[in-house]
């Protein structure tokens, strides 16, 4: 029997996938609300919504790569707390360094993006940002404030 997965099913697909079963175990699936029917109709549904999600996926790229173009090789500076010998009181994070971004260049920035470790102490610190295969380099400075 051939099912449309509505969700990721560990070990057995991922969503909006077409996929064949037996019937016991398809029937299983479709009552738990993980799957439906591949009717003719649900199929053509199916193909829409995957044309759409493309169509997303690619505005969103597009979207990302002006981003990195605003960001990218740019100088940031973050102020912190910080004792005599540099160490910061608290971390700056992934979202720290978005709301910095945002702030400078006007560009929002999605906490997930930041590639990093957090900062702890005061000085000159590479982070990257990246979407899929696209990335970008940020140079973020942490003064004492």
């Amino acid at each position: 029997m051939k099912i449309i997965l509505t969700t990721d099913v560990a070990k057995v697909g991922n969503r909006y996938e077409l996929k064949e079963f037996k019937d016991g175990y398809a029937n299983v699936l479709i009552a738990k609300g993980l799957a439906l029917l591949a009717t003719p109709k649900a199929i053509a549904e199916l193909n829409a919504k995957k044309a759409v999600l493309e169509q997303k996926r690619e505005e969103q790229m597009k979207l990302f790569d002006s981003i990195i173009a605003t960001v990218d090789n740019r100088k940031i500076e973050i102020g912190a707390k910080a004792n005599e010998k540099g160490h910061l009181f608290k971390a700056v994070g992934p979202h720290d360094i978005a709301v910095a971004i945002k702030l400078v260049t006007g560009v929002d920035v999605e906490d997930s993006s930041v590639i990093m470790t957090p900062i702890k102490e005061v000085g000159l610190h590479t982070v990257e940002i990246k979407k899929g295969n696209k990335k970008g380099k940020c140079q973020i400075e942490v003064i004492k404030a």
